[in-house]
This record gives structure tokens, C-alpha cells and sequence, in this order.
């Protein structure tokens, strides 16, 4: 029996789900009579009966979730029609160093804009993935129900609920103990597992709810997939990058002459130069050769070594006859241990800071040894310039040999930890007011470490200075160790096998190796405290349809910001390169120690949030009802404060018709990293016109001002027989939209000559750039090369500086969502349930970019794109087909994602790197993955679940992207066999 009841009071929580026993009913094949009572859901504070909401919410029941093969928090954020470019499966290249998380993206606003919950109260963002709340560190054996309000809900909730909410329910009428447990079948993995416990006890005035859980994901190597290792000629930006190991050289004349290490190609690397079409970084033959391009991919995992583990427990106390006690308390953690990653990456900067460039003489033995491998012109512009140097662009210090420390790639650490307490209590006042207070506090962490080579110990390894016991000053002796960068040094590609037909005459000292690698750690916490009141009840006045419904509240929150870096990371004790071996070293730029990852200033801050707010349910008549929420927010001085009105109809003409429509206005405020003045930390960006990672400084604005958006909702269920649908129209307008310059469009506009080719020539002294000029770093000659000073040359750019700001013009979005569904009953022994959920974006018309009077990203419509404004296909559905008949149950399932143009396409075309109309990957193709699950209800209250996950092994479509796929909409395991078994006693 279906049951739609009261839950414990939580402030969320309060009005009904409109059809509430229809939509349940609907989403099981084998009904019974339904008893339909009052429902706490999300999106108001006061109560009501079901037939009173106004607000589009999707509800998904434990029940939905295990006739689905009880999907995983990352699959559910993906399955959701509404949420659109989810974080979630590895992502190194995108996922800013949070593997293992996983987040919700409604309409695609990004997770900033998503507002999620736990029990309708707030929970602490996962402070390495930009603010957006970790789904993977809650309980899900203790999940009872989600609901997912589509709709602008700062009136009720206050900041970051611009796009919705979506709210992660416990169950409260659990009685036993439940064992359940997993394993998925993965080609070319271990699989994943994983296992729950749930105890539930209820007594005549008090309940309890235990929890804990146990989920592990097995490592997926990419070279398990043919279609994620792609050559450089299918897809230039499949992990492929200029600066290989083999390696590129400059030796002559102002190091001028570029040598290219002879065994580039045995080893496994691809020669580039000049194509016969004229673009640059073509594939090309030995003699043409001017590049060796190294693919990293082969050393990374699409999916990594994973172990997630929650614990929780809530406990309800009634005092007295109108007072009741809730208590719930959370402790969640997922951990990387080794993500997989490049032996090494190119340095960002110099051994003293500035270009990337390292010289290496012509004493260092690997040199010695490549020199009769090389030409007799060769050998003679080396000799004759006492060395070679290496630059960024062209080299890496460990590429196909690997990392001799491990035998294979680098091997990084994710780790990721959060708690959360809360306390409450609520009761009634006579028999028409209600009140609820809660006092909740949650804590997330991110522990993470990357090892990185220090610049100032490779530039004196490289010169015969290396290694922890080096005593003197001359090379090689007293300790002192030499690092060969050479392939002198590679006997074989560790990938491929590929053997060095010149051997490993002067292989590497692990010694050395290991004193060039510190770890860039830090730590960051995230805190929100957040105490709430609120007083509900019924006024005296009786409207046609029924009395008056009001509620008002107040919120008090404190959001905490703490990030501690080691010392080798944090500019405030090693501020220079040199610091690690010059304790007094000065530098004009505090760059930090590391050759790839930049500086990361500490802080500890803090922002006080108080907002009060009311709401009135009017039951204008029996067939109309209006809801009126209006809610003040005050951030104190810079920020300011915000008001912001919402109003929702509903209108049933018909028994068989509710129509349904709302408007507001919602608003997101700055976090406080955000608006702290001065240097915040260095990140490093693909940056397509150097073909390599280039740095750039991150400063705070302290002049950022709250974003808003008025939102928009219409739309009508309608129930005929075993027919149910509902369609609705959304559309979100925000304003002052707070968003980070996008460093690498800045590089662009700035340094592709397909950019306003009218100013390329003169852009180094042309007063329009002047401002946007500003913002780069350059080394040697400046801007201009010495040939054309006034012409911007890109390997002089050594760093770029942005911030945060608002942005001066609209991002307008819109769509459709749609569901229907058709119950048959009495279809051989079962009923038969087929239904569709769908999204389709009508626009997301974002506005230009503008950074120091210069439009480096045009507006555009990005429905049907990835790239730009993140990956945002026109439909995103699911159709279904449920049977259930007796103890058991199968459901065929067919998730549809629409294509999507790369929104690159068009750009820097003088390299091979560049994606023209009708290459392949510059449309990303649709895919229809289809999915079966069989679950039997077996006898001594066990249940037995067996599904196919992507029954016809479908490979995610091809994207050019690091991973070959995107990650956001797709998945790379394949086909996925998961069994599944559950007892309860």
C-alpha cells in the first residue's frame, strides 16, 4: 500500500506533491489501493493535503531506484533528465582534481546553481569542485526517497537554489535489519562492489535508523579501450601533447635550431612539423620533423581505484504529546589512493622562475651519448653552443620511459571526507500552528597531493648537480647526480613495449628521480552552519477553497573557507623557485617551487548569511490555488543583501487537469574565496595555441556582486484512465552572472591570428589590447619576437593573470520537460507500465565575454554543444517498459542523449590541432544506450536483482577531448553485468 504521510517536520519541508498517488502509482506496475494522506516534500514550509501543490517536483522511491538495478549516485545524477553535465566518473582532465565526487548539475546552470539537501536542510559543498555538494558522501543505504524540484527556489531556500533543489529524503518507518550487497562485471577491470547494512527499531514514542555502507570501484586503464588510445592523426587532442619525452631541442644561433631526438618514433612517439596543407603540428615524416608529439593518455585510467564508505543515524524522540526530538548525524569518505597520471609534466616555468627554459650542457652523459646518434650538422650546432636547451613547448623531463619511482605513470592522491550533524525539534501549538527549529553544522574536506617536480632542483640535476647528497659544486662528483633527459635513458615504452634500438646507455639514478619529486599538497574545508525557526499555521480567514496557510521563518548561516597548503606550495614560505636551495631568494612573480602546478595562498574565512522569510498558501477556490513566498537575505558589507518574491498557481478545471505555472526571482551570492583581494592560486589550462598546459594566477575581486535570475514555470498533468502526463514549460533569465574569465579564450583573442586578423600584426602595441595586454606575463623579447616585435609570439607568453566578475550581459535559458507514462492492467498474469521522461533545451543564449574591453567568447545559442558553456545536448530522455507480475519484475530502459557540436570548430586552424566543420569528433554523436534489470522478491524477505547495463556494449561517442568521450553525458565501461542481493530480517 501506498502511503503518502507526514514526515518528521523538517523546516523544507511542507507543501503536498501535486498527484502525488498518481505519480507513485504510476512509476509501480503492480498497484494496490492507495492511501493518500499529507506529504512533506520540498519546495514550502507550510503543510498541505496533496491536491494543494503548484510546483514542478520529480520524486524517485528506493522502490524506483532497485526496479532500475539500483544505480549508483553517479548514474542517477546522470540519468536525471533535468540534470545536464555531471561530474562523476575519472575526469582528471576536467574534474579539478576531485576524483572520487560527484555532483548535480540542474539545467546545465552548473552545480553552483543546484541547491542539494539532506532531510530539507543544508549540506556543506565539497570545496575542491567549485561549491557544488558531493553526492558520493551520502548514505545511501538510509535514502528513502529524492525529490527534485525544477524551479528557481531562493524565496523558500535562499542562495545557490537558482536552477532547484534537489533533496536526498532518509526513510523513517524502517523496522529490521537489511543486508544487502553488489558486483558489476566490467571488462578489463576488477568490477565494482560494494555493500549496506541498515537497521531500523521503532518503539511506542521513539525510533531509530543505522546505516552504513561500503562501495569500491576497480581501476580502468584507458589502453583497455581501443577507442580511448586514438592517434594523434584521429584525434590531436586525444591525451597527445607537443611536449614529449622523447623530446624537442634548441641549440644554434639564439637557440634557433630545433633538434628532435632521433628515437621519437621508435619509442612511440609521432614526428610533427609543417603538413602539406600548411597547418602546424601535422603528423609528418622523420626528414620534415620540427616536433615529437608524446601521448599521456596511455599512462591515465578512465576510471580509478575508488573506496567510498558512509556511516549514519537518526533518531527521533517524541517529548510530551506535542513535542518531538530529531537527531541525525553523517560521516561519509571516498579515497583515492593512486590516480594514475603522466610520468611528468612540461614545467610551467624555469629553474629561476620565468620561461620554461632549462639548459643542458654538453657534460650531462645523456647528451654525450645522443650526440652520434644525431647528424654531423647536428653534432656540430651542439658542440658548438655547449649544450641544448629545453623549453616547455617542446619537452617533459619523463614521458614514454614512465616514472622509474612507480613503472609507470605518476601516481596522485584524492581524498575526500565529510560530517554533519543535526539537531531539531518541532511541535504543535493547539490545533492550527506548527513550529520547527534545527540547528545544523557540516563539515566537507579534500585532502589531496600530487607529486611535481621542483624547478630549481631539475634545472641543477640537469647540470650534474642533483640528487639529496650533493656536497659540492662540481658535476657528478661528491654526491652530486646527473639527470638524463634523453630517450639515452629509455630502454622501452612501458605501453607499448616498443623497444630503443640505441639502448639505455646512461639510464637514471631512482635516487635522482626521487629528489626531484615533492608532493603539491594541500588541504581545504568547507563548513556551513545554518539555524532555522519557523511558525506555521492557518489564519482565521476562510477564502472559498479553504483557510488561509501561512508560514514565516528565520535562517541564521555561517559558511567556513579554510585551505592550508604544505610549505613547498604555499607562496608565503617558498615564494620563488630558487627558495627550495636559496632560502633568500627573491623573485619579481611568487611562482612557487613546482615546475607544473602553481602557488596556493592559505586562508581562513568566513560569511555570515541572516534571512528571514514568509509564505501564504491561498486556496482562491476549490479548483485555484495560489502559494506566495518572499524571503530577505542580508550578506553584510560588500555583498549587500536581496530580496526575492515567488508566486505559484494551480488551477484544476478538470478531474483529469491540473494546470500549473510559477514565477520568481532567485539570486546567488559570491562564496568569500571569491571576493578576498589579492592572489588566491596558480591553475594550469590546456592552452591550444602553445599545445601545451600554461599557468595561470587566479586573484579575488573584492567589487563581485550577487547574480539573480527571474524564473519561470508553466505547465499541466493530466490523468485519464491509466494514462499519466505532465509537461512544463521552464526558462531562467540571470543577470550579473558571477563567472570566472576563461583564461585560455583570453590566450586566443589575444595570440590566434584567426582572431581579428586585421590586428594580429600590430597587437603588441595596438592601444585597443592594451588593457588585456596587461594581463600577460612575457619573457625575453616581450610580447613580439625579434623578428616582429609587434606581433604577438606565443612562446614568450609565460603566465596569464584572472579573476572573478559579473558579467555584463544576460544568460537566457529555456525547455521542455516532458513525461508520460500509460499503466495497462492485467496483461497476462502482472500489469505492464511504459513511459518516457524527457528534457528538451529550447536555448541557452549566453551573452559575449568580455575581459578589458576586448569580446574573447562571442554569445551564442549553446543549445546542442559541448565546449563553451559545458555540454548541453537538445534532448535528453529515457523511455521504459515495466512488467511486474507476481514476486517478480523486468524493466527495459533506453537513455537517449542528442548530438552536440563542438563549439571549437572554427578555431585555430593554422594548427592540426584544429577542428574544421566535418572532422570527426566536431559533432558529437547521439547515443542510445539501452539497460535490463530483472528483480524477484524471493522467499525469507530477499530479493534477488540481475541487470545488462548497456545490453549492446555501445562505445561512448567519440568527442576530441583528453579521454576520446565526454565525460560529463557518457560513461567508458561498456557493457556492465551487476547482480545484486538484499535480505532483510
Amino acid at each position: 500500500m501506498l502511503k503518502c504521510r507526514n514526515g518528521r517536520g523538517q523546516i523544507a519541508a511542507a507543501v503536498a506533491l501535486a498527484l502525488c498517488g498518481e505519480i507513485a502509482t504510476a512509476q509501480d506496475a503492480t498497484p494496490e489501493t492507495s492511501e493518500i494522506e499529507m506529504i512533506i516534500v520540498t519546495g514550502s514550509f507550510i503543510r498541505g493535503a496533496a491536491e494543494d501543490a503548484a510546483l514542478p517536483i520529480d520524486v524517485l522511491t528506493a522502490e524506483d531506484l532497485a526496479k532500475q538495478g539500483s544505480p549508483s549516485m553517479v548514474e542517477i545524477a546522470k540519468a536525471l533528465p533535468a540534470s545536464q553535465g555531471v561530474f562523476g566518473d575519472s575526469n582528471q582532465f576536467g574534474a579539478g582534481q576531485s576524483t572520487g565526487s560527484a555532483n548535480v548539475n540542474l539545467r546545465g546552470l552548473g552545480t553552483l546553481r543546484t541547491l542539494v539537501m539532506l532531510n530539507g536542510r543544508r549540506l556543506a559543498p565539497n570545496p575542491a569542485i567549485g561549491a557544488g555538494v558531493d553526492i558520493n558522501l551520502l548514505p545511501t543505504a538510509a535514502i528513502g526517497r529524492i525529490e527534485v524540484l525544477k524551479d528557481g527556489a531562493a524565496a523558500t531556500y535562499g542562495s545557490d537554489a537558482i536552477a532547484g533543489v534537489v533533496n536526498f529524503i532518509t526513510r523513517d518507518n524502517f523496522e529490521g535489519l537489511q543486508v544487502d550487497g553488489s558486483y558489476s562485471h566490467i571488462d578489463g577491470s576488477d568490477g565494482d562492489y560494494g555493500a549496506n547494512i541498515a537497521y531500523g527499531w521503532k518503539g511506542e514514542t521513539n525510533s531509530l535508523l543505522l546505516t552504513a555502507g561500503y562501495r569500491a570501484r576497480s581501476e580502468l586503464p584507458a589502453r583497455e579501450r581501443d577507442w580511448a588510445l586514438r592517434t594523434l592523426a584521429e584525434n590531436p587532442q586525444g591525451g597527445w601533447s607537443g611536449s614529449g619525452s622523447p623530446g624537442v631541442y634548441l641549440a644554434g644561433a639564439g637557440f634557433a635550431t630545433r633538434i628532435v631526438d632521433p628515437q621519437c618514433e621508435n619509442l612511440g612517439g609521432t614526428f610533427t612539423g609543417t603538413g602539406s596543407d600548411g597547418r602546424t603540428g601535422s603528423p609528418v615524416g622523420a626528414a620534415q620533423a620540427t616536433g615529437c608529439s608524446f601521448q599521456y593518455l596511455a599512462f591515465d585510467n578512465l576510471v580509478e581505484d575508488e573506496e567510498h564508505y558512509q556511516v549514519y543515524g537518526q533518531f527521533d524522540q517524541d517529548i510530551g504529546e506535542s513535542t518531538s526530538l530529531h537527531f541525525e548525524a553523517l560521516y561519509g569518505a571516498h579515497n583515492v589512493e593512486r590516480e594514475n597520471s603522466s610520468p611528468s609534466y612540461a614545467p610551467n616555468q624555469g629553474a629561476s622562475g620565468g620561461a620554461p627554459n632549462y639548459f643542458i650542457p654538453i657534460a650531462n652523459p645523456g647528451l654525450a651519448a645522443l650526440l652520434p646518434q644525431l647528424t654531423p650538422t647536428q653534432q656540430a650546432i651542439v658542440t658548438g653552443t655547449g649544450g641544448m636547451l629545453a623549453n616547455a613547448l617542446l619537452w617533459r623531463p619523463l614521458g614514454v620511459g614512465g616514472n622509474p619511482l612507480t613503472g609507470e605513470g605518476k601516481e596522485d592522491q584524492r581524498n575526500f571526507d565529510g560530517y554533519r550533524f543535526s539537531l531539531g525539534l518541532n511541535g504543535t501549538i493547539g490545533e492550527t500552528l506548527t513550529w520547527d527549529t534545527a540547528a545544523t553544522y557540516s563539515v566537507t574536506r579534500a585532502d589531496v597531493a600530487t607529486p611535481d617536480m621542483l624547478v630549481a632542483r631539475l634545472g641543477r640535476a640537469l647540470s650534474g648537480l642533483g640528487g639529496p647528497n650533493c656536497t659540492g659544486t662540481t658535476a657528478g662528483q661528491n654526491g652530486c647526480l646527473w639527470f638524463n633527459p634523453f630517450s639515452t635513458g629509455v630502454a622501452e615504452n612501458i605501453v607499448t613495449g616498443q623497444q630503443n634500438p640505441a639502448g639505455a646507455s646512461v639510464p637514471n639514478n631512482l635516487e635522482v628521480i626521487d629528489w626531484l619529486f615533492e608532493d603539491y599538497a594541500y588541504e581545504l574545508e568547507q563548513s556551513v552552519l545554518a539555524v532555522d525557526a519557523v511558525l506555521a499555521g492557518e489564519m482565521g480567514i476562510a477564502l472559498p477553497g479553504g483557510n488561509i496557510g501561512w508560514a514565516f521563518g528565520a535562517q541564521y548561516r555561517e559558511n567556513g573557507y579554510v585551505r592550508d597548503a604544505n610549505d613547498l606550495s604555499d607562496p608565503a614560505t617558498t615564494p620563488c623557485p630558487q627558495t627550495v636551495v636559496n632560502p633568500a631568494a627573491t623573485c619579481t612573480v611568487q611562482s612557487g617551487a613546482f615546475s607544473f602546478f602553481g602557488p596556493l595562498a592559505a586562508y581562513d574565512l568566513t560569511q555570515e548569511v541572516k534571512a528571514a522569510y514568509a509564505e501564504f498558501n491561498l486556496p482562491l477556490f476549490d479548483s485555484l490555488n495560489a502559494q506566495l513566498a518572499v524571503r530577505y537575505e542580508d550578506y553584510g558589507d560588500g555583498i549587500g543583501d536581496t530580496t526575492n518574491p515567488k508566486l505559484a498557481l494551480r488551477w484544476q478545471p478538470f478531474d483529469a487537469l491540473v494546470m500549473r505555472g510559477s514565477v520568481s526571482t532567485t539570486f546567488r551570492a559570491p562564496s568569500a574565496t571569491a571576493t578576498v583581494p589579492g592572489f588566491l592560486q596558480t591553475t594550469s589550462g590546456f592552452t591550444a595555441q602553445a599545445v601545451t598546459y600554461k599557468p595561470y594566477d587566479n586573484f579575488g575581486n573584492p567589487d563581485l556582486e550577487a547574480e539573480t535570475a527571474l524564473a519561470f514555470n508553466v505547465g499541466m498533468i493530466v490523468k485519464a484512465a491509466g494514462f499519466t502526463g505532465s509537461v512544463d514549460y521552464w526558462s531562467f533569465d540571470i543577470e550579473d552572472e558571477i563567472v570566472a574569465e576563461p583564461g585560455t579564450a583570453m590566450v586566443r583573442a589575444f595570440y590566434d591570428p584567426n582572431f581579428d586578423p586585421s590586428t594580429y600584426a600590430t597587437r603588441c602595441i595596438d592601444p585597443n589590447y592594451a588593457a588585456l595586454r596587461s594581463r600577460f606575463t612575457f619573457q625575453g623579447t616581450g610580447c613580439g619576437s625579434a623578428a616582429t616585435p609587434n606581433q604577438p609570439a606565443i612562446a614568450n607568453l609565460v603566465r596569464t593573470a584572472i579573476q572573478t566578475n559579473n558579467s555584463e550581459t544576460n544568460t537566457k535559458v529555456s525547455g521542455l520537460d516532458v513525461a508520460l507514462s500509460y499503466l495497462f492492467n492485467g496483461v497476462g498474469p502482472g500489469d505492464l507500465l511504459i513511459g518516457v521522461d524527457g528534457t528538451y533545451n529550447l536555448e541557452y543564449d549566453q551573452g559575449a565575454t568580455v575581459v578589458e574591453g576586448i569580446e574573447v567568447l562571442a554569445a551564442g545559442d549553446y543549445v546542442g554543444t559541448r565546449g563553451a558553456a559545458g555540454s548541453l545536448p537538445t534532448w535528453k530522455a529515457s523511455g521504459y517498459i515495466d512488467y511486474g507480475f507476481g514476486a517478480h519484475n523486468l524493466r527495459w530502459t533506453a537513455r537517449y542523449l542528442s548530438e552536440m557540436d563542438d563549439t571549437r570548430t572554427g578555431e585555430s586552424l593554422t594548427t592540426f590541432a584544429g577542428i574544421r566543420e566535418g572532422d570527426p569528433g566536431s559533432v558529437v554523436e547521439s547515443t542510445l544506450i539501452h539497460d535490463f534489470t530483472y528483480r524477484a522478491e524471493l522467499p525469507w524477505q530477499s530479493t534477488l536483482n540481475f541487470s545488462v547495463l548497456n545490453v549492446f556494449d555501445e562505445d561512448p561517442s567519440f568527442a576530441r577531448l583528453d579521454l576520446s568521450y565526454d565525460p560529463f553525458t557518457g560513461s567508458p565501461v561498456g557493457r556492465v553485468f551487476k547482480v545484486g542481493v538484499s535480505k532483510v530480517f
